[in-house]
């Protein structure tokens, strides 16, 4: 049977085995266990704990896996035991609620509970009875403690508190190190190293195993806290001296916090410190997985273990969701002492938290702990300064691990620069600090910091991370100047608790602090731009997770708090409120930087202001200093943060109050003409901060082009067959236009049919009106012209050909309508009296197809008929619109004819052959008719052809007829102006002259009553638009006088002639208008040009004259007025400034304008004569150019590698004394290095100036030692030096610059002749000093030969030798040059190295003089082998001599000198071939010896000479040398 198994044997029977039984038969201590079935089992363990009889004893009851039975109890037995109940007997047990207990409910009963025993239910308690009860707390209280207190976090999310409870411990725990404090918060979100996990990781004291069981008891105080009877004195608790702002670190108090953190962000931490002392680490695991199971085991909750093991251990570490611990223990090793606590089980939230608002979180706990890492001043970034009263550096890293291709986030809080400390201190411009002492111990140190207005905006730091609610830009458009509160309704005191926040208690103010209810001479603002901090110490009692002070405002109101100022660090007794009002006071008057209006014109009321009372009084200005600039009337700006942001030229600025001059204050308005004006066509009133001071006048102007160029511009005319008619075309009458497609362009070319859009107004269709004059189908001679008008729609009658003030685009095409070709003809005049074979002429007239008068055809011919006669013609002439038949001959027979001749009239003729009587009929008879009298003709009347019959003469009497003769203007106005023909007469300029009606008169003077008949053939010339029932009561068209005055007529001058006629001009009357000025309405100046340079006085004059409305000059100025004269404007300097008569024009002449300083753009001069004033804008340049600006560059400070480049181009503008940038290209400029040791290569050496006035220099190459440098431009005009900058540069080792090569051998071996050359170990060495190991060992070479060092270089006919690889044992960063062979020769040898870097660039080594020395000594021999020498037995010693002047040197093997050294003795003999000595037959020396001896001396003999003796006979013989030595 298996171990714990419960088996069914029989129905009745159920056979157990005891846990510690193996066996069946009870032997091996196995034990078998059998009882009778009872009932059904439940689900379940059935465990064997004993029998007492047949029954079996268990503590809980169970079922197995086959159905079981159920089973008596121990307890059960227990009881009838205990009070001796027998078997037969009934009872009942039941708790003490009456609960009666079967054999289900006993099972589940808790240990310790109190029961009662009766004999039946219902049963009366005998006497009152007490029950005894445990409370332990339910584990929930640990791991759910911070729940509530965190999630009750203002909106905010809570994580960051949490994570600073665990930083107080770890604060509180570094407080002694001597060093620098660490503390690491570590979030393991990698699924590489495991589950996600948050560690915080401290270099503090470290806990001993007790006080870390200390730690774990939930709210055991370091007040309460015995870390056992072995700890020192230093261990147990002293309340900490007080330091200035309490930066004590004492702050982790309360036994609460930091498990309320843990439990907060996950459900496991594991607890891993070393003592400092302690050889062991300690580490303890809570977890909320381990609290249930320990609940479902009936097991002591609040019971675990410590481990003790030594550093770095990890073989516990065996769940694969925690690799990362194995890491973490692998750095204890070598650390004094250490805390890390290390959670697990991290909530989703919280992880995507922490990673997607990591600048969020890191930004509020810097903010917590701001002081304790940034020291009492706080993160000051102006002054850059470090505070020397913090006693020890503390480093809070924050680091994030995410996935494993991702670099980690790193964060040191020290980093952290928007945290809201930070914000305040780098804002505030002046500091209020103060003491508060209250009732007891307590300590406050407060500190006021002054934000001030900076012109157009304050500067109290606001929420990086608030989102701000969308501005609504079009609702303040038209605000009176209230400015926005800076603080707002914030509080405005934090609230810091040992130095660290307590971020849920701000003080919202102290009454001496508050703004005052009534009248103050401070603006109310000013109490708005201050913040405030305070610093107190533990007295004040706080919240247990220290996020809500609970008793610090009551006490701090409290009538006992006693304020006090304090100055340099010691305490005033003065009045807080008088001194703090004081300082306000000053903050305002020297700190605040509010709009400066300048100009004061006049007071206005504004009914565009909705709110009634705000609409008077408005002073308005005609400049304002803001921002740092000027801006003034007629400059160009540009809107920001409206709806939409346009351009506009200024027309005033508005400030609400009553104010005549010159004023500082915040808000005001500025109200601008929006441009382009032919656009827009309107106004806006703005806040002056909405002025864009980073908007320059080039790209405001470029921007109204751009809306420029979306208006209508002209007008693109398609005619038929795509051939336009030419301006000044010539037509024949009848011709047709045609069909003519027109089409609206803007300035881009882009077709456009409506007015281009500025806001959700009306659309503005655009159409085209075409008008033609004399457009009777074009059949009436004379010059046409059409005009076509671009019109806006704007109604069924309403057609504006004018937007904005300028005319919409048109199109005038001037065309001439001529004669048509030759359709028909006339007669002209003839002679009345023609004879027969006379000849005469016959003219005829040549007319269109429109009865007008045309030029004859080229090739016309006549046909001449008449009756009774026959007619023949000479020749034909042809002018320009007349054909004649000249030489016209009549042949045959005619009759008589009567002929009666008038005076000036042509003569009738009359046939009278018939009857002999004619009737004579004359055409009419138009005579001049004087003063309406009769006038008397003669009348004569001959016979043709009869000259004896005498003439008769007649007087005709011609009356005056009533048809119109003359024509008479006046105008009906006051003086009744009669206008006599061709009168020249004046009139106001731009004057309508009115009422003017026409008369006409007949040749008796009598005057002709006008009809519509009469009405319709009157003509005027200078308007189509007549009205004909005016005209039939003999009223004309009123005329509209032109505007501008002629000053001189000259041929190219206009008339202004007018004229009206009757029938087609056969009686007309004409008139010329002249236009006067009218009387003067403001002050004209004539500027010679509309730019200035600064510094340089205007050249030519300005010509200052009164002019009327219509810029006419008046002459109405005398000599006397020029005292009246004078001229402002900015920077203007006036001591040059003359005022002149000008008497020829009758104008004042203005000289010696010129600006001295300013900014450049749109400056207003302001001329004034009396009341009249005159603004003129006039563009200020820069002036003589003096200095030279960088503008841009790398950053600084500059370091460049040493033979390297600066990637980022040096820009340096041109400028004027005043800093404007000036264009002068004429200006040369040069980059130099100092001192000239740097050798820098750029672009280009110099260069002018472009036409922006800047010069660009891009920095190839540096090349010098390592030190400090400058960089300087230089330039000159007109031969004076221009100041300019100078860059600072350090030029850096570079490493990865080869400069030399580091040659390393044995240099105390010896070079031996034929020998092998210790290894040489060549290392490339960097500019830096540093090896550098990239190069390819084929770039290196190794030269060597014979003789004295070359220079430089190795001669080129030297051999190279290349390195060795590098073996096992030899270092990687160099060349091996090894087993190369000494040469055989000795004597001095040069060796150099060298490096091929590039192509053509070879780095050498310095060269080295070695000298090879010879081998051993191995033989003696002259230094020149001598010839066998041949002797004879003869007394002439010269056949003797064996040898003369012979040196013998020991060598080396390889035949170089050796043994220098050496001394002693050389034997010289004779002997023969076979090397015998004791021949008595050999030769004998001179003396009959067959030796000789020398001295050896340094290695060398020399044997002067040597002779045989005279008794030696012939014989072969070798002299042999013996050396000795």
């Amino acid at each position: 049977m298996e171990v714990g198994v419960v088996v069914v044997v029989e129905e009745e029977v159920v056979v157990v085995v005891e846990e510690d039984g193996s066996g069946g038969d009870g032997r091996g201590g196995g034990r078998w266990w059998w009882w009778r079935k009872m009932g059904v089992m439940e689900v379940g363990v059935v465990v064997v704990v004993g029998m007492v009889g047949m029954i079996v004893v268990v503590e809980m009851v169970g079922v197995v896996e086959e159905e079981g039975g159920r089973w008596e109890c121990r307890e059960m037995v227990e009881v009838m035991e205990e009070f001796f109940i027998q078997p037969h007997e009934t009872f009942v047990v039941s708790t003490t609620d009456r609960a009666v207990l079967d054999y289900d409910t006993f099972a589940a009963l808790e240990d310790g509970c109190t029961l009662y025993l009766f004999r039946q239910e219902g049963q009366a308690l005998p006497a009152a009875r007490e029950e005894t009860i445990t409370f332990q707390p339910h584990y929930d209280t640990l791991i759910q403690s911070g729940t509530y207190e965190y999630y009750a976090s203002n909106d905010k999310n809570s994580l960051p508190y949490a994570l600073a409870e665990l930083i107080d411990n770890s604060l509180s725990a570094t407080a002694k190190n001597p060093g620098v404090r660490t503390i690491e918060i570590r979030m393991l979100f990698d699924e590489t190293l495991g589950k996600p996990a948050v560690i915080v990781l401290d270099n503090g004291r470290g806990m001993t195993s007790k006080q870390l069981n200390n730690w774990a008891v939930y709210r055991l105080s370091k007040f309460l806290r015995d870390d056992g009877k072995s700890a020192s004195n230093d261990e147990k608790y002293i309340r900490p001296d007080h330091v200035p702002r309490s930066l004590n670190s004492d702050i982790s108090y309360f036994g609460v916090g930091g498990k309320q953190a843990i439990f907060y962000i996950g459900n496991s931490v594991r607890m891993i410190t070393k003592p400092v002392g302690s050889p062991d680490v300690h580490e303890m695991v809570m977890s909320k997985e381990d609290f249930e199971e320990k609940e479902r085991n009936n097991e002591d909750i609040y019971k675990g273990t410590i481990k003790n093991r030594k550093p770095g251990d990890s073989s516990h570490v065996k769940k694969s969701g925690e690799s990362f611990l194995r890491d973490l223990i692998a750095e204890e090793s070598g650390k004094q002492s250490f805390t890390a606590v290390v959670m697990t089980g991290v909530l989703p939230d919280h992880v995507t938290f922490l990673k997607q608002d990591f600048s969020v979180w890191t930004r509020e706990l810097a903010h917590i702990y701001h002081y304790y890492i940034h020291g009492v001043n706080g993160n000051d970034l102006k002054r850059n300064s470090t505070n020397s009263n913090q006693s020890s550096k503390i480093d809070i890293q924050v680091t994030l691990r995410e996935k494993p291709n991702k670099l980690p986030r790193v964060m040191n809080l020290r980093e952290v620069e928007d945290d809201m400390q930070t914000l305040y201190i780098n804002a505030t411009a002046d500091t209020f600090e103060f003491h508060i002492s209250t009732v007891g111990s307590g300590r406050v140190e407060g500190l006021i910091r002054y934000h001030p207005f900076l012109y157009d905006r304050e500067t109290y730091p606001e929420e990086p991370h608030t989102m701000l609610a969308p501005v609504d830009d079009e609702s303040d458009d038209n605000e009176s100047g209230d400015v926005q509160q800076a603080r707002g309704k914030r509080p405005v005191f934090e609230c810091f608790w040992n130095g660290r926040l307590i971020p849920y208690t701000t003080v919202p103010e102290f009454e001496w602090c508050a703004r005052p209810k009534g009248s103050s001479k401070l603006p109310p603002e000013c109490y708005s731009r201050f913040s405030g901090v305070l610093f107190t110490n533990d007295t004040y009692k706080v919240s247990t997770n220290k996020l809500t002070f609970m008793d610090l405002e009551l006490k701090l109101k409290s009538n006992e708090s006693i304020f006090t100022r304090v100055v340099n660090g010691q305490k005033q007794r003065v009045n807080i409120k008088s001194e703090f009002t004081k300082w306000l006071q000053n903050c305002h008057d020297k700190l605040d930087k509010q709009t400066e209006f300048l100009r004061f014109k006049e007071t206005i009321t504004r009914p565009d202001v909705p709110t009634k009372k705000m609409q008077f009084p408005w002073a308005t200005f005609s400049s304002i200093e803001f921002g740092g600039k000027k801006y003034q009337t007629g400059q160009l700006v540009k809107s920001q943060k409206t709806q939409p942001i346009f351009n506009g030229t200024v027309i005033r600025f508005l400030l609400f109050g009553n104010h005549d001059r010159d004023v500082f204050a915040t808000g005001g308005d500025v109200e601008v003409t929006l441009e382009p004006k032919e656009l827009y066509d309107t106004t806006r009133i703005i806040p002056i901060s909405k002025i864009d001071k980073n908007a320059t006048v080039e790209a405001i102007k470029e921007n109204i082009e751009k809306d420029r160029a979306r208006l209508p511009e002209l007008l693109r005319v398609d005619w038929p067959q795509g051939v336009p008619w030419p301006q000044k075309a010539v037509r024949p009458a009848g011709s047709s236009l045609g069909p003519i497609k027109v089409e609206i362009l803007n300035k881009n070319g882009e077709s456009i049919s409506r007015m281009p859009s500025v806001s959700q107004g009306t659309v503005r269709k655009l159409g085209i009106e075409l008008k033609l004059n004399q457009h009777e189908n074009l059949r009436s001679l004379g010059r046409y012209s059409l005009c076509l008008n671009t019109v806006i729609n704007e109604g069924k009658e309403s057609k504006a050909t004018v937007f904005g003030g300028k005319p919409l685009p048109s199109f005038q095409l001037s065309f001439t309508i001529t004669a048509g070709n030759a359709e028909s003809f006339t007669v002209g005049a003839v002679r009345t009296s023609l004879q027969v074979g006379v000849p005469f002429d016959i003219p005829l007239e040549i007319r269109d197809g429109y009865d007008h008068p045309t030029k004859p055809p080229q090739d016309l011919r006549p046909e001449l008929k008449c009756s009774g006669l026959e007619l023949s013609y000479e020749a034909v002439d042809c002018s320009e619109k007349t054909f004649t038949i000249r030489g016209v001959k009549a042949k045959g027979k005619v009759q008589n004819y009567q002929q009666s001749k008038v005076p000036s009239l042509p003569a009738v003729n009359a046939d009278c052959s018939s009857t002999g009587a004619g009737q004579l009929v004359t055409k009419p008879i138009n005579l001049l008719i004087i003063k309406g009298e009769p006038q008397q003709l003669k009348v004569k009347f001959d016979l043709l052809g009869w000259k004896n019959v005498s003439p008769v003469e007649r007087e005709l009497t011609v009356l005056p007829s009533t048809r119109v003769s003359r024509m008479e203007l006046c105008c009906q106005n006051e003086e009744n102006l009669v206008l006599k023909n061709k009168e020249k007469i004046e009139w106001l300029a731009g004057g309508v002259l009115e009422n003017l009606f026409y008369k006409l008169y007949d040749e008796a003077g009598r005057e002709v009553s006008l009809t519509a008949e009469i009405a319709a053939t009157i003509k005027v010339n200078w308007t189509d638009d007549v009205n004909l029932k005016d005209l039939v009561r003999g009223k004309l068209p009123d005329i509209q006088v032109p505007t501008q005055v002629q000053l001189k007529k000259t041929s190219a001058a206009p008339t202004n002639f007018y004229q009206v006629s009757y029938n087609k001009q056969d009686v007309s009357a004409s008139f010329t208008i002249t236009p006067r000025p009218d009387e003067p309405t403001r002050l004209k100046a004539t500027l010679p040009q509309n730019t200035m340079r600064l510094g340089e006085t205007l050249p030519g004059n300005i010509n200052l004259e009164l002019v009327d409305q219509y810029d006419n000059v008046t002459k109405t100025l005398t000599s006397a007025c020029v005292k009246d004269f004078s001229v402002e404007a900015e920077g203007l300097d006036k001591s040059a400034v003359t005022f002149t008569w000008q008497g020829s024009s009758g104008s004042v002449v203005l000289t010696g304008v010129r600006f001295q300083s300013g900014t450049l753009g749109s400056r207003e001069i302001i001329f004034s004569y009396k009341s009249y004033v005159e603004r003129v804008i006039v563009e200020a340049t820069a002036g003589v150019p003096t200095q030279f600006k960088l503008i841009s560059g790398p950053e600084m400070p500059l370091q460049v590698l040493n033979d390297q480049g600066i990637p980022t181009a040096f820009v340096i503008q041109l400028c004027d004394e005043w800093g404007n940038p000036s264009p002068d290209q004429r200006v040369v400029v040069e980059l130099r290095p100092s001192p000239p040791a740097l050798k820098v290569r750029t672009s280009v050496t110099s260069q002018p100036v472009n036409a922006e006035g800047k010069a660009s220099f891009i920095v190839e190459s540096v090349s010098g030692p390592k030190g400090y440098y400058q960089l300087e431009f230089v330039a000159s005009f007109n031969k004076r030096p221009i100041n300019s900058p100078a860059v600072n540069l350090t030029v850096i080792p570079n490493p990865n610059k080869p400069v030399r090569l580091s040659v390393e051998y044995d240099t105390s071996a010896t070079f031996t002749a034929g020998g092998v050359f210790p290894v040489f170990s060549v290392t490339v060495v960097s500019d830096e000093g540093s090896p550098i190991t990239t190069f390819n060992p084929a770039a290196a070479s190794m030269f060597l030969w014979m003789g004295t060092p070359s220079g430089g270089t190795p001669p080129l006919t030297v051999p190279e030798l290349k390195p060795s690889k590098p073996r096992v044992n030899e270092k990687k960063d160099r060349f091996h040059f090894r087993d190369k062979e000494i040469p055989v020769k000795a004597g001095e040898y040069v060796l150099q190295f060298s490096l091929l870097v590039e192509t053509e660039n070879v780095l050498y080594s310095d060269q080295i003089t070695i000298n090879v020395g010879a081998h051993e000594p191995v033989k003696l021999g002259p230094d020149v082998e001598p010839p066998s020498p041949v002797v004879s037995y003869t007394k002439d010693i010269a056949n003797r001599t064996l040898v003369e002047n012979m040196t013998l040197r020991i060598t080396d093997l390889y035949g170089n000198t050796a043994g220098q050294d050496l001394e002693g003795k050389v034997v010289v003999s004779i002997k023969s071939p076979d090397g015998d000595m004791n021949n008595r037959s050999l030769p004998l020396f001179e003396g009959k010896t067959n030796k000789f001896q020398f001295s050896l001396r340094k290695g060398k003999i020399h044997i002067p000479v040597s002779h045989h003796d005279i008794y030696s006979t012939h014989h072969h013989t070798a002299v042999h040398q013996a050396c000795q030595t």
